[in-house]
């Protein structure tokens, strides 16, 4: 079973404790579904319009198709023969950079025409006609497709690896393998040949330099014997006896013998002078060399025969018996004292000869000793040109083996660009790609819906919901009456009290109960900014709501020019609420009909004679309302639109509430202000949305879920 409520939100209650409120800012997601919503169909249609453009994009573009080789690009590459400064070590840090590099070198000119002339490109049909080069002179046709294959060309490296993709894109599957193969080629050729001519231009800077290296060693040598020539300084097998290295003249060599032989002499002569002194005070026959010798033990040897021949002699016979035994060992010993003194004076003369020998040594040198000094002064030259001769031959020995090293490691050179995988012609055409133009298509439909959306929310600057209401004048809200269906009537959704729109008569009835300072206003004015706002409907909703509230509702129809409350109740013509306000004398109760099956008490429009405006005046307007009003709760007057005529803002003046129809997607914010400018400022202003749609506003409630209970 359903129940109906006819209880208002609670956020509906305003500051000053009436019913009226604002209304609660949505969600910004409701707010951006209520704008898509809104504009569905321009946003739908340009969507649509981007998606059908790229599926005729996509069906005109010509089939293109992308070969793909890889290479490795290795930094550091292996040497047989290392030759640091021809190939440094490189820093890690520079990797990126080698990297970086080796991929703008693909996309370069210089590597671009080697390819386009090894594969023949300007000249070979298939290739020009797949790279879609259409230029008849041959010079302009070579040029065009050197930058058809920069343009077309690829390069790419993964994330954390040494592999590099190289792609070549054309209308041909076989050219594009070709291309993208002559690439990969290219780079190692580029790689490897760069490598070999930096090795040849060092090897021919080398060669030249050791030209010039070997012909100025040959000179300084040349240099440095004549000099040592003119000098005397004739080079010998024996180092030089001053420094012992290089060479030395004939002098400087006869200086170092003689000195030599000094030393030699000098030690001989200090050897004799000592054994001469030594034994100068000695007798000859206590010398060790005297007892030692031969001779001296031969004769000693013989004296004792003798001298035991005559102990013997002596013994057997007298002195006077005949002998010559005695003579003999005079002899003996007069020898034996001779020999003794010959080796005793050879002490002395070898002294002598020994002082003699040293002192001829040294006039000797004395005399070479000026001659070597003069011999040394010629050696300073000599020795700085042997220096140079030195220096240059280290030079030349260093350059030497640098051209060999260099020499052979242009016959080895390392290689950093190798090839992984060589490109194969695809089957199926990379471009072009119905995903990803569909993709394209649908953002950049995306794109423009939401522009051509957001422009016309921006020209559309109108009332959607309550909160609008007070962002145009600051207008409190009574209440909002949601937008019937499809197909039905607002007269058949009142007549149904279950219905939303029923329900939100309810609630703005009982706004109406708050609304003069939290009193219910004895006379209301129901108006709007212009026609056809839902003004007369909700008059006839507040008043029928009021009614079923159990209040004495009067409504009056105050549109003198246009009414249209008689109609819309079914009641017949007769005079009304132009006759008492003309003065004519009719009492009330013949002017007010009782409509029973609304519940509310109803004075027509009558029939204006006169000019509305004159009948309207204040001073006829209150004492009619007063006297009509007299026995109601409140009356209710239905006036005429706001913009456009002076109907509506007299009878403001002359009523203690108003309440001002808007219709939600219609008016204006910038006309609702205008219009609410008009009114006087004293007397309580609230609004009323009609025709309100939950969806198109944005709202977060509203709508039929709303103003039921189930």
């Amino acid at each position: 079973m359903d129940y109906s409520t006819s209880t208002v939100p609670a956020h509906s209650l305003g500051a000053e404790g009436n019913v009226a409120g604002r209304s609660p800012r949505p969600a910004p997601l409701q707010t951006l579904y209520a704008a898509f919503y809104r504009q569905r169909y321009p946003v739908l249609g340009a969507i649509l319009l981007a998606l059908a453009l790229g599926i005729l994009v996509t069906m005109a573009m010509p089939r293109e198709y992308t070969a793909v080789a890889s290479v490795r690009l290795e930094q550091q590459a292996p040497q047989v023969i290392a030759v640091p400064d021809l190939d440094p070590q490189r820093n890690a840090q520079d990797a990126d950079r080698f990297l970086q590099t080796q991929m703008d070198l693909v996309h370069s000119r210089s590597l671009a025409r080697p390819v386009a002339d090894q594969l023949r490109a300007s000249t070979t049909p298939a290739i020009v006609e797949a790279l879609a080069v259409r230029e008849d002179d041959p010079v302009v046709r070579k040029e065009a497709v050197v930058a058809a294959l920069i343009a077309d060309v690829q390069v790419e490296l993964g994330l954390n690896t040494r592999l590099a993709v190289i792609s070549f894109t054309s209308r041909d599957p076989e050219v594009s393998a070709n291309v993208a193969n002559a690439y990969a080629r290219q780079l190692m050729a580029v790689n490897l040949s760069s490598k070999t001519d930096t090795s040849s231009r060092a090897a021919d800077y080398l060669k030249g330099q050791l030209g010039e290296a070997k012909a100025q060693l040959e000179d300084s040598e040349r240099r440095m014997l004549g000099y040592a020539r003119a000098a005397g300084l004739t080079a010998t097998e024996e180092p030089n006896a001053t420094n012992g290295q290089g060479p030395a003249s004939l002098g400087a060599q006869l200086l170092g013998h003689h000195s030599k032989s000094m030393a030699e002499a000098t030690a001989r002569r200090i050897v004799a002078e000592q054994e001469f002194r030594q034994f100068q005070g000695v007798s000859a026959m206590a010398l060790p060399q005297v007892q030692e010798n031969g001779t001296i033990q031969e004769l000693i040897a013989q004296r004792a025969k003798f001298a035991a021949t005559k102990a013997e002699e002596n013994e057997r016979y007298t002195g006077e018996y005949p002998s010559d035994t005695s003579a003999q060992i005079g002899s003996l010993d007069t020898q034996i004292q001779s020999v003794a003194a010959n080796i005793k004076r050879t002490y002395a003369d070898n002294y002598q000869s020994a002082l003699k020998q040293e002192q001829e040594i040294k006039g000797t040198i004395d005399g070479l000793r000026s001659a070597a000094m003069t011999e040394r002064e010629r050696n300073v030259g000599y020795n700085s040109l042997e220096r140079e001769v030195v220096t240059n031959r280290v030079f030349y020995d260093g350059l030497l083996q640098r051209y060999k090293g260099v020499v052979a490691a242009a016959g080895a050179p390392s290689v950093n660009v190798t090839m992984v995988d060589q490109a194969i012609p695809p089957l199926d055409p990379s471009s072009p790609n119905m995903r990803r133009n569909m993709g394209l298509a649908l953002i950049l439909g995306l794109t423009a819906a939401m522009a051509i959306g957001l422009v016309r929310e921006r020209m559309q600057n109108v009332i959607r919901s309550t909160l609008d209401l007070g962002a145009a004048g600051n207008l409190a809200f009574l209440g909002f009456i949601p937008v019937s269906g499809k197909g039905k009537r607002m007269e058949d959704a009142l007549d149904d009290p279950n219905s939303p729109q029923s329900e939100a008569y309810n609630s703005v009835a009982v706004s109406v109960q708050k609304m003069d300072s939290g009193q219910m206003p004895k006379t209301l004015l129901v108006t709007s900014s212009a026609v056809g706002e839902g003004k007369s409907t909700t008059a006839v909703g507040i008043a029928r709501s009021l009614a079923r509230l159990g209040k004495r509702v009067l409504l009056i129809d105050g549109d003198l020019r246009r009414p249209s409350l008689k109609a819309m109740l079914d009641q017949p013509d007769g005079p009304g609420f132009s006759e008492a306000l003309a003065g004519i004398e009719i009492k009330p109760q013949s002017i007010i009909r009782h409509i029973a099956e609304q519940g509310f008490d109803f004075v027509s429009a009558g029939n204006a004679r006169d000019n509305p405006i004159g009948l309207l005046a204040q001073q006829n307007v209150v004492p009619v309302l007063a006297q009509l009003a007299g026995g109601y709760d409140i009356a209710i007057v239905d006036g005429p639109p706001i913009m456009g005529l002076a109907d509506a803002i007299i009878l403001s003046d002359s009523v203690d509430a108003i309440a001002v129809i808007i219709e939600a997607n219609r008016m204006e914010s910038g006309q609702l202000g205008l219009a609410l400018s008009r009114l006087p400022e004293s007397k309580p202003v609230e609004g009323v949305l009609t025709k309100f749609d939950a969806k198109t506003a944005g709202a977060g409630y509203g709508g039929e879920p709303y103003f039921s209970y189930a």
